[in-house]
Parts: C-alpha cells; sequence; structure tokens
C-alpha cells in the first residue's frame, strides 16, 4: 500500500477502482496546409460543442450554468479565435495552435485574483479534450464505479463522461474554486488534487482510497483495509439517502432556503425542500459576455425565478461586480486589492444607469411574484439612501412608460463589521437582513478568502465572527426585521445549531444542501425546546452528550414521578459521563451504576441506564470514588452502552436533583 497526500477540493470518502482517463499522442500528427488545420479545428469545436449540449441534458440546473460558461470559452474570440489566427497566420498545427491560445489566455488570467487565476485549470482542461478530438484519439468512457484519475478535467469533459459510474475524482492540477470542484460538490462527489506526475503514480484499475478528511489516497490497500473502506462507503450512502428521506418529512421554525447563480435553478427547488429563493446572485448575468444584458434580458430571468417560487420570497442581490467577478466590458480600473475597492453598491453607483436598467427590471418582475431586493456590499447608510433613490427614479421612470410593476421589499446583505456596527441604523431603513458569511468572515478576520495557504487563519466559527452575527440578528430583531445568513456557515452542520442559538430567521444555502440544512436545523431545534424543559424542571446540567429527554417521558416511574426529585433523562451519543456539578462525591453505588455529587447546597445522582443495578458492576468504569472532589465537566464515569443494550437494559443516563434525605 502506498500513500500519497493530496489537496482537498471536495470533502468526503470514496473507495474504488481507477479509471485512468489519459489522452494517449498520436506518435505522428501529419500537419496539413493551414486550411485543412483550420478546418479540423472547426470540426473539433463543433464535436466539443455536441458533446457539451449532450452534457447539459443530463445535467442539473447548477451544472448547465458550468457548462455554458464552458462553451462562452470554447467558442470566445480569445481562445479559438486565437488559434485559428495562429493557423491562418503562422502556420501552426491545429494542437500547436490550441496550447498557445490557451497559454496566452491563462496568462491574461494570471494578472487578476486569485479566483481568477483558478479559472485555468478549466482552461487547461478543455483544451486538453479540445486537442483529443482533434488528433482523434479520446479516451474511452468508465463502464463502472471507478475513481475518476486525470491530469487536468474541465466540467465539460466532467459532463461528457457521465456522472453515474464516478464515485471520486483525482487530479494532478486543480483548485477548491475551479468548476470541477464546483460540480464534484454538486453532484456530492469528493474531489481531491495536487498530485503530481499522477500518471505515474497511478495505473488503470489500482485500487484507491481517496480520503480527504486525512488529506490522502491510499494505492492498493490490503483487503481488509478495502473491505472496511466498502462498507464505510456504502454506510455513508445510506445515511445520506436516509437523512434526505428523514428531511422531506420535517419542518422548521427556521426557514431553508436556496441560492442561486441562474434563474433555471429555480426550477424544481420548491419540490427539493426550499422554503423560497434566499439569494439570487443577479451578477451572473452580467459576467462571462461582451456586453451589460438588457432591461428585457433580466426581466425575463427574474421574472422566471419568482414565477418558479409560486410566491415564496426570491431574494435578489442586486449585481455584485467587482473584487473575484470580473465584466470583461465594464471598465474597472485595475486594483492593488479589488476586496477592498470597487465592488458590490459601490458598482452600482458609479454607473447609476446601468444600476438603473437593472432595478427596474427588478420591479417589473417583482409584479409576477414575491421578489425582495438586497443591496450587498453596504458599509454607510447613505448608500441604502441612494439605492432607494434610485428605487424610486426607476419607479417613475416606469410609470412614464406605463409600465406594470411593483417596488419590492428592501434589504441589506451584511458583509462587513461596519454594517454590524451600524446594525440598528440600518435596521430602521431596511425591511430584512442577509449577513453574507464568506466576506463577513474575511473582513472581519483580515484573511483574504481567496488566498492560498491561509485556511488556518479563516475561520467562520471565529469567536468574533460568531459575535458579528449575533449583534447583526440583535439589532434585526430589535428593529421587528427578520435576519438571514446566505453564506457558506448556513451548510456547515458544525455551525447551524450556533445560528439558530443567535436567533437567526433563515437558512439560505445551494440546492444540494437543502435536506442537509434542514435535518441540522430540525435537531438544533429539538434539542433547544428539549433543553428548555429541562430548564424548567429545575436546570439540572447535562451529564452527558446526546439528547434530553423531560422527566416527564422518562420511561421508569420512580424517576419520570419525582419520586427521588426533579430530573431529567440524556439519550447517551457515547458512554462518557461528566460532574454535572462541582463538589464532593458523597456514594458510589455497589453496581458502579450511579454516584451522588454534593456541592453549592444540592445533592445530585447520576444513574447510569435503567435497572442496570442488576449487571452487578459490569459494563461500568469509574474514574471517582467516595470523597473525591470534582469540578463540573469533568470524566467520573464511563459506560459501555452496547454491552448495557445486548443485555436488554435502556442505557438512558438520568440526573436527579435529590430530594432531602433521599439515598440511592
Amino acid at each position: 500500500m502506498i500513500r500519497y497526500d493530496c489537496k482537498t477540493g471536495q470533502r468526503g470518502y470514496a473507495a474504488g477502482r481507477a479509471f485512468v482517463m489519459r489522452y494517449s499522442k498520436a506518435e505522428e500528427y501529419f500537419r496539413g496546409e493551414p486550411a485543412v488545420e483550420a478546418e479540423r479545428l472547426d470540426r473539433a469545436v463543433e464535436e466539443m460543442n455536441r458533446k457539451l449540449a449532450a452534457g447539459k441534458e443530463q445535467g442539473g440546473s447548477v451544472d448547465t450554468a458550468l457548462i455554458d460558461a464552458e462553451i462562452l470559452i470554447l467558442n470566445g474570440d480569445e481562445f479559438i479565435g486565437e488559434a485559428r489566427r495562429d493557423i491562418l497566420e503562422e502556420n501552426l498545427s491545429a494542437p500547436d495552435a490550441v496550447d498557445r491560445a490557451a497559454d496566452k489566455l491563462c496568462a491574461m488570467l494570471e494578472n487578476g485574483t486569485d479566483y481568477i487565476k483558478e479559472r485555468s485549470e478549466d482552461i487547461r482542461g478543455l483544451a486538453s479534450g479540445l486537442n483529443a478530438q482533434i488528433m482523434g484519439n479520446g479516451p474511452l468512457l468508465p463502464a463502472e464505479p471507478c475513481i475518476l484519475v486525470t491530469e487536468e478535467l474541465s466540467p465539460g469533459e466532467l459532463m461528457m463522461i457521465g456522472t453515474d459510474c464516478i464515485r471520486g475524482i483525482l487530479t494532478e492540477t486543480g483548485s477548491p474554486t475551479s468548476h470541477v470542484s464546483v460540480l464534484a460538490g454538486n453532484l456530492g462527489v469528493p474531489y481531491l488534487y495536487g498530485l503530481e506526475h499522477i500518471l505515474d503514480k497511478v495505473r488503470h484499475s489500482d485500487y484507491l482510497i481517496l480520503d480527504s478528511e486525512n488529506g490522502c489516497i491510499l494505492v492498493n490497500p490490503p483487503e481488509e483495509t478495502i473491505r472496511e473502506a466498502e462498507e464505510r462507503q456504502e454506510s455513508d450512502r445510506k445515511t445520506r439517502e436516509e437523512r434526505k428521506a428523514q428531511a422531506a418529512s420535517r419542518t422548521t421554525r427556521t426557514s431553508i432556503c436556496a441560492n442561486i447563480s441562474r434563474a433555471e435553478e429555480a426550477d424544481g427547488l420548491l419540490d427539493a425542500g426550499a422554503d423560497g429563493i434566499g439569494l439570487f446572485r443577479s451578477e451572473f448575468l452580467f459576467l462571462d459576455r461582451n456586453d451589460a444584458p438588457s432591461e428585457e434580458e433580466q426581466f425575463e430571468a427574474y421574472r422566471h425565478a419568482a414565477e418558479a417560487m409560486k410566491g415564496r420570497d426570491t431574494v435578489i442581490r442586486t449585481m455584485d461586480i467587482g473584487s473575484d467577478k470580473k465584466a470583461a466590458w465594464l471598465k474597472m480600473p485595475d486594483e492593488i486589492n479589488p476586496a477592498l475597492g470597487l465592488r458590490g453598491v459601490r458598482v452600482s453607483l458609479g454607473h447609476r444607469e446601468l444600476f438603473r436598467t437593472q432595478l427596474r427590471a427588478l420591479l417589473r418582475a417583482s409584479a409576477f411574484g414575491n421578489i425582495r431586493i438586497m443591496i450587498p456590499m453596504v458599509a454607510s447608510v447613505w448608500e441604502l439612501e441612494e439605492a432607494e433613490k434610485e428605487i424610486r427614479a426607476a419607479a417613475e421612470e416606469l410609470d412614464a412608460r406605463g409600465e406594470r410593476y411593483r417596488i419590492p421589499d428592501l434589504g441589506v446583505m451584511i458583509e462587513t463589521p461596519a454594517a454590524v456596527m451600524i446594525a440598528p441604523d440600518l435596521a430602521k431603513k431596511a425591511r430584512f437582513f442577509s449577513i453574507g458569511t464568506n466576506d463577513l468572515t474575511q473582513y472581519t478576520l483580515a484573511v483574504d478568502r481567496e488566498a492560498r495557504g491561509m485556511d488556518a487563519y479563516f475561520d467562520p466559527l471565529h469567536d468574533a465572527v460568531l459575535r458579528m452575527i449575533s449583534l447583526t440578528v440583535e439589532a434585526a430583531h430589535q428593529n421587528s426585521i427578520p435576519a438571514a445568513v446566505c453564506g457558506e456557515l448556513a451548510g456547515n452542520p458544525q455551525a447551524v445549531r450556533r445560528l439558530i442559538e443567535a436567533g437567526v430567521d433563515e437558512l439560505s444555502v445551494s440546492a444540494s444542501k437543502l435536506a442537509l440544512a434542514r435535518n441540522e436545523a430540525a435537531d438544533a431545534e429539538e434539542m433547544m425546546e428539549k433543553e428548555n424543559a429541562l430548564k424548567k424542571s429545575g436546570g439540572i446540567t447535562s451529564p452527558a452528550d446526546g439528547f434530553l429527554v423531560p422527566m416527564e417521558e422518562i420511561p421508569d416511574p420512580v424517576f419520570s414521578g419525582g419520586v427521588m426529585g426533579e430530573c431529567v433523562g440524556i439519550l447517551p451519543a457515547d458512554g462518557k459521563i461528566y460532574a454535572p456539578i462541582s463538589g464532593t462525591v458523597t456514594v458510589v453505588a455497589a453496581a458502579r451504576h450511579a454516584v451522588s455529587i454534593s456541592g453549592d447546597g444540592e445533592d445530585i445522582l447520576i444513574h447510569a441506564g435503567l435497572d442496570t443495578v442488576k449487571l452487578n458492576g459490569e459494563g461500568f468504569r469509574l474514574h471517582v470514588q467516595e470523597g473525591s472532589t470534582v469540578e463540573q465537566g469533568q470524566l467520573i464515569m464511563e459506560a459501555d452502552l452496547d454491552l448495557i443494550r445486548e443485555r436488554g437494559f435502556n442505557p438512558m443516563i438520568i440526573a436527579v436533583r435529590l430530594k432531602p434525605q433521599n439515598e440511592i
């Protein structure tokens, strides 16, 4: 077995045989006259367009958007136009011309941000696929489930291959923000990259284990490891399916909405479990094109999304151009740090006619659904006031034209510490807040979220970020408006509970994470309800991790009836039991299944399992003895939950505030 360290594009665990997709170079490529080479290029482009279109048919709406971007690159003058000129004017072969055009385009991107630079991975993958078509030696396609292994990969190639057989993806070049990575995430496929000389290290049909948790792959592990990997992979798959089915039947007080980048992505969202659209990134209408979208084009897109929501909220963010999202046709100054320059509302207020066109389209589309307008990158009250003026001006223009329209609610995207600090003032003018945790984290922690090598410093769960969120929610609720979270944190299982505890009213996530977010939110809300019930029953601190059960639901009349005193049950997540208070251990049961602690004027009994006195100590390990002094949270006992269950006993842990004079 060989282990290689890799970088993680999309998290997950996968195991299977390697399918090495390599483009074998023809031993001889007979270059023709320029006209012949140009014709070969054109035929290859036509074939690639055909295959990309076929890929769109099997892809979801998000996948379609990525393939559309690839089609634009494939047919753009900066790529194919440049290659054709090199063939006709410099007598290059078609493959050489494609490689040179790709090099030139990638060199242009090197002047951009890290996000822009990483588009080079998509372009090089596209060039490899195109040259395979030119030379007539494209790769064979996998027929059974596999780990796809290749030097470079583009989204179009991935969709042309088909995704039904792909358990995981491993590439030599790549990045976490490449379109292949985004597509892998949408498909729920783990993706690792960064393995140099990949085709020398991994061979066709090698058995691979992709382990994103440890950032590595294992090549040809022993049979026992393979068996364990297959079992884990199948267990993970079943768990995902079960959780997805579970989400369909659960309701939550917290709204679970979807983030989209294209109008077509709204189709089917309600069936997928979305309560609405929490973020429509309208700027993607402005990118990957040679000019600005017309008012009519924008109107049709916004109306499409609103009608698909059938009266549910459709929050559309005005164009957030700038930083890592450049519109080539919009002349903007070169900036040393674009993240701190012209972007979001600053661009809109600097190009008012462009902004007015978008607002007219939004107001018109609002007549067909419940659209809400959200302004990005607000850092001052005057910016919101200027946006309001532009909305009124757009309405006056529509009145003059006799157009049907509605003025939607206006909201603010909270992405800067400045917006958090003035949130009470913004809340007096806005109808809702939505917290963009990606940018809020980078500006709060002074860490460029696109910079490589800064992962250890970019922490959305940093106390400072969480306090910023709490302050925002507090300001919103004090002014009777809702607060949502639409950044990546909303789909982070580790964060959902903390966001709901902070009072967030809505979580907006990518469509692929709707089920996950709903389950996490439902679990968090149920836990908080039980904890509230616990507080009402005396406020005993839980001695173990797990789900809390109110006293009246404990399946033992001695405890549920309060015979010994107020109590609470815990369905334990593991067998570790901790001291609920600081004090002195006064009693240890002979059967080692129960401990009593006295401190702060009260006596607490911790009883592990129901009727477990009959085990006579088997399955219990004590870390304290009578007379021991303990601190709250200190490990005092471990119980073998599997043994307790096997012997037919309930492993529920009971914490009882003992009545005076009571004994175990």
